[in-house]
């Protein structure tokens, strides 16, 4: 599928979210125009709280988000089959990020299903190869994991590394995927 026509809202005005399964768990998904603007996975073992998602969004994303009474059938779909599949062809607004983080966060978008890169092989592959720690920010500031699938950036010494869903979500992701790591 084509990413819309229409260019994503900017950072700033109310987006809408809805929610679905993914192998992470439930997810809230926010969007704009046909772009996911935002994601965030539920905890394993805790509610999905829709107030977290609402201050996360504002917070982070820097949009108000509200609930979606009647999402978009085709993009609820588009989103459910990438999540599934662990695809990233869904369009994402990544325009609350800094240039260098969009660029990172493009680069990570392309990580195939199944591989991982390092946060070195990252940092070269967008022609900065001393900036290993910079792309481990930009991973954490990652506004949609999953269809940008930052769980497929791994520390260079080995293991999983961290996530902010937790490392064991991030082996579970792999895992999936059948990626397994060396602790």
């Amino acid at each position: 599928m084509d990413a819309p026509d229409s260019v994503p809202e900017k950072a700033g005005q109310t987006h809408l979210w809805f929610m679905v399964d993914s192998p992470a768990g439930p997810v809230f998904v926010a969007h704009s125009n046909g772009w996911v603007s935002g994601l965030q996975i539920t905890p394993d073992g805790r509610e999905p709280d829709p107030g977290r998602f609402v201050d996360y969004m504002r917070d982070e994303v820097g949009t108000d988000v509200e609930p979606d009474p009647d999402p978009e059938p085709k993009l609820v779909a588009r989103v459910s089959e990438a999540l599934a599949a662990g695809r990233t062809d869904v369009p994402v607004d990544l325009s609350s990020r800094s240039p260098f983080h969009q660029e990172v966060l493009r680069a990570t978008a392309r990580i195939p299903c199944g591989e991982v890169r390092t946060y070195g092989e990252l940092a070269a592959a967008v022609g900065r190869p001393n900036a290993a720690r910079a792309v481990g920010t930009a991973m954490a500031r990652n506004p949609v994991p999953l269809l940008v699938p930052c769980h497929r950036v791994v520390p260079s010494s080995g293991g999983v590394g961290n996530y902010g869903f937790g490392s064991d979500l991030k082996a579970k992701l792999l895992a999936n995927e059948g990626v397994t790591l060396e602790p």
